[in-house]
């Protein structure tokens, strides 16, 4: 039997000037990946699984790894101003091994068009499996509480992701990845945007969703009373 997933939420943020110094080196030298987002043009609360054999053959010895992960066919994701305040972006790494081994941790940031850091803090969730381990980066929260990044103006576009990754120590050289696969995804079902060839923003409609439910709530009475 497999056991139940194991997820934690960590606080590892990017911090002002020296941290986003810092950033800009690792950005450099950081093992390139490339992975796709599906078809362009496309508005969507969750990107296909993208599979990617860059780290395949890394050991789980407790080291730190720095990954850039690129989007194939020169496209781009576009924040919405609907889009939700836990959107993320996730890498699972399957391995030869089996049961819980342990947490895949680090931070991350979202990368530009020139290259660059888009600032932001950093917070992290991780998750384990059966011979799995796990990494989201919730580029849009300022805390594990879940307080929004407002400094990060709607809409924006992003590049790529750099994670700055440290692998659990399982104590067994045996033991390495065998394979990875990487997806954007809206929790509550929200949208954001695959680009190149996608509209500019999509607001909350809020005032739509009001006259809706209103009238739902009138038809309702209406046919209860048409009943009786």
């Amino acid at each position: 039997m497999k056991s139940t997933p194991v997820v934690r939420l960590q606080v590892l943020a990017v911090q002002a000037l020296a941290g986003l110094f810092l950033s800009f080196v690792q950005v450099a030298d950081a093992a390139p990946i490339e992975v796709s987002l599906g078809p362009p043009h496309t508005i969507t609360s969750q990107t296909p699984l993208s599979s990617f054999d860059g780290l395949n053959g890394t050991q789980l010895n407790g080291q730190n790894l720095s990954v850039n992960f690129s989007f194939s066919n020169n496209e781009f994701a576009r924040v919405f101003s609907v889009t939700s305040w836990d959107f993320l972006a996730s890498i699972r790494l399957q391995t030869n091994g089996s049961g819980l081994l342990g947490y895949l941790g680090g931070t991350g940031y979202l990368i530009d068009a020139q290259g660059n850091p888009i600032p932001g803090y950093g917070i992290t969730g991780s998750a384990s499996g059966d011979g799995w381990i796990g990494i989201s980066l919730f580029p849009l929260l300022k805390d594990e509480n879940g307080t929004p990044n407002t400094d990060l103006l709607r809409p924006f576009d992003f590049y790529g992701i750099h994670y700055d990754l440290i692998f659990p120590d399982v104590d067994d050289p045996s033991i390495y990845v065998t394979g990875g696969m990487f997806s954007l995804v809206d929790p509550d079902g929200h949208l954001f945007g695959v680009g190149p060839g996608v509209q500019r923003n999509i607001v909350p409609d809020s005032g739509s969703t009001l006259f809706l439910l209103g009238m739902g709530i009138a038809l309702t009475i209406g046919f209860r009373a048409w009943r009786a």
